[in-house]
């Protein structure tokens, strides 16, 4: 949608429509993580609103954590990544997904390579001289993932 030209965000959501005691619902569900100082008192919820609404968070369901993630215009118009990522499960790859008003494209990264229960923080790049739009999302061996909203580039 975001090829379509209008900034989308991308919120992490779970659809429940009837529970009981025997359903497992925490280890299903898609947080949306903020980005924010400190947890504001329920007088001044809106900071929460204010937050996500600029894009200030990730999605994911926990296993795997993007406090960091910054996506810029690299070297030659490409995109360049750097992110801090916390994981549970060893990693299998991330990918950096970009649009060009046209058509979307992924450059996935092997990272398995990693252990269980790490953090680190990684540096990648894409050729992508016409993007438009770009994310980075960063996935575990048990389907686990994490993402981060569309970054717009800005053009001169």
């Amino acid at each position: 949608m975001n090829n379509w030209g209008q900034p989308k965000r991308i919120l992490g959501e779970v659809d429940v429509f009837q529970l009981d005691q025997t359903h497992e619902l925490y280890a299903h569900m898609n947080a949306n993580y903020t980005r924010m100082e400190s947890l504001p008192d329920f007088d001044h919820y809106g900071r929460v609103v204010e937050t996500i609404s600029r894009g200030e968070f990730f999605v994911s369901s926990g296993e795997v954590l993007l406090p960091e993630a910054v996506i810029e215009p690299g070297s030659g118009g490409g995109i360049a990544v750097r992110a801090r990522v916390r994981w549970t499960f060893p990693l299998r790859f991330a990918e950096i997904v970009w649009g060009d008003g046209a058509a979307t494209h992924r450059k996935v990264i092997p990272l398995e390579t990693t252990r269980p229960f790490g953090e680190s923080e990684f540096r990648w790049t894409a050729d992508a001289k016409e993007w438009k739009w770009a994310r980075v999302a960063v996935w575990d061996i048990a389907a686990n993932g994490a993402f981060v909203n569309p970054v717009w580039r800005k053009l001169p």
